[in-house]
């Protein structure tokens, strides 16, 4: 790695981790932040919900505990966790990486893209998993490279950060029982000292985390929790390329045959890596990862009727993707093809600009939470004494609105999702037209916030009725 191209991680590094403290710090709660909320408090209910991530859970619980619960201390473990992620892409770019474009082209096309940052601003599991599994991958890397030369300090490393990535996200299961299979089968063809031992050692882990990792699986299944994805794998390609390219998402949703860009990708870096005549590389590893992965889905799918991920349950293939298409392609000579790779990396990021910008203020994929915290403050504002006034809402601001109530002392009631009730003081009710207002002014309500385009929150006052 040339002095330039260190010069342009480290700097990355400061921008793009002042980028996630800021959001950290700004951003309203989300939704399911506001379920794990719940979950911290102690309701039992969602504990058994998929919203439960346990990692990050229960390290959002242990510092609420020490420093209570505004957002950014919830969000504290995932924004720490980027550390560790951009850590871990720098090592896995010095060592196995030789070039200048790929190196530069990793970082842009990873870094560049605003859904995998969203996450490291949010307190939910996809920002810690997201980097284990790149640390687990870069273990699982150097166990191949070391081969007969290690000490199985790798594999144990590679073994443990899947398994934390298992527990931030039980969506990375198929890469955990893939990256297992990888670390035991190398163990077993290089017999490095002690092997026996250690394979001992992992299969004890494996089996414990796999054994409740599928109870609770199965558990959720049971519970009808499994219910966020699709019925068709070319929608799951689809969707990382609609979360990579969000100001593009419309356009993208009209070239269905996109999917098929990368799909050639691959296959030409499953030439490029051929052609280098190295087995266990980790060019090879990576695609080895990658196609098991999908033939675990839709095997899944295929014996079990369950939803290949989309959205936000996809995050943890991208970098594999990358990783894949990158590490195969990094010993190509022609100066047209690195030329051409690098420039559509930093057109990605340039493209990307707008996004990273419009959504400095507010999350990606509930954007329209940080309208609740609006119109919460506001209500706080104008309440004029300590009385508890009465508060009606959507039942999509639900969780959010008892947060804001509890967290930042707003003297109104707590909300259930029981519908409107007309007769209370305030009501933040979602209406993406605007019937919703003229309703609130006809029963003779003050608009006090109206946000008529991502969300349609209208917050109106019940003006009381003057006396006679």
């Amino acid at each position: 790695m040339t002095k330039n191209v260190q010069i342009t991680y480290y700097l990355s590094f400061f921008l793009i981790f002042s980028y996630i403290i800021f959001r950290g710090f700004t951003l309203g709660i989300t939704h399911d932040e506001a379920l794990t909320y719940k979950i911290i408090q102690g309701d039992e209910i969602l504990k058994n919900t998929a919203n439960h991530h346990w990692l990050n859970t229960y390290l959002s619980a242990f510092l609420a505990r020490l420093f209570g619960a505004k957002e950014w201390i919830l969000r504290l473990p995932n924004m720490l966790s980027f550390v560790l992620f951009w850590y871990y892409l720098y090592q896995i770019t010095k060592t196995f990486l030789s070039a200048s474009f790929t190196q530069i082209s990793l970082l842009l096309l990873l870094c560049g893209n605003p859904f995998v940052l969203d996450f490291f601003s949010l307190c939910r599991g996809y920002g810690i998993s997201l980097a284990c599994i790149t640390a687990s991958l870069y273990y699982l890397f150097k166990a191949f490279e070391t081969r007969k030369k290690s000490n199985c300090t790798h594999h144990i490393l590679a073994t443990l950060f899947s398994i934390l990535a298992l527990s931030a996200n039980l969506n990375t299961l198929n890469y955990f029982l893939v990256a297992q299979a990888l670390i035991l089968l190398n163990l077993l063809l290089t017999k490095p000292e002690n092997r026996i031992i250690w394979f001992g050692i992992i299969v004890i882990l494996c089996g414990i985390t796999l054994f409740f990792s599928l109870d609770r699986l199965f558990f959720l299944r049971e519970k009808d929790e499994l219910y966020y994805g699709s019925g068709r794998l070319g929608l799951t390609i689809d969707n990382i390329f609609y979360s990579s390219i969000h100001s593009l998402e419309d356009i993208f949703k009209k070239i269905s045959l996109l999917r098929y860009l990368l799909y050639t990708s691959l296959l030409v870096a499953s030439i490029f890596a051929i052609r280098k005549k190295q087995l266990f590389n980790a060019g090879v590893i990576s695609l080895i990862v990658l196609a098991a992965i999908v033939l675990a889905l839709f095997l899944e799918h295929l014996l079990f009727d369950t939803l290949y991920p989309v959205g936000r349950s996809t995050l943890y293939l991208y970098p594999l993707i990358l990783l894949a298409l990158l590490l195969n392609v990094d010993g190509i000579r022609r100066k047209i093809l690195r030329i051409a790779i690098l420039t559509f990396s930093w057109l990605f990021l340039l493209n990307n600009l707008f996004d990273f910008y419009t959504f400095r203020d507010k999350s990606i994929t509930w954007k329209d939470d940080q309208h609740v915290k609006m119109g919460m403050l506001r209500v706080k504002t104008e309440i004029k004494d300590c009385a508890i006034h009465s508060l009606s809402c959507s039942w999509i601001y639900e969780p959010a609105i008892n947060y804001y109530r509890k967290e930042y002392h707003i003297p109104v009631n707590e909300v259930f999702r029981d519908g409107i009730n007309e007769s209370s003081e305030y009501k933040l009710v979602q209406s993406r037209d605007t019937e919703g207002m003229k309703k609130a002014k006809d029963d003779g309500s003050c608009i006090l916030l109206f946000h008529p385009g991502e969300c349609g929150l209208i917050l109106s006052q019940k003006r009381p009725i003057a006396a006679n």
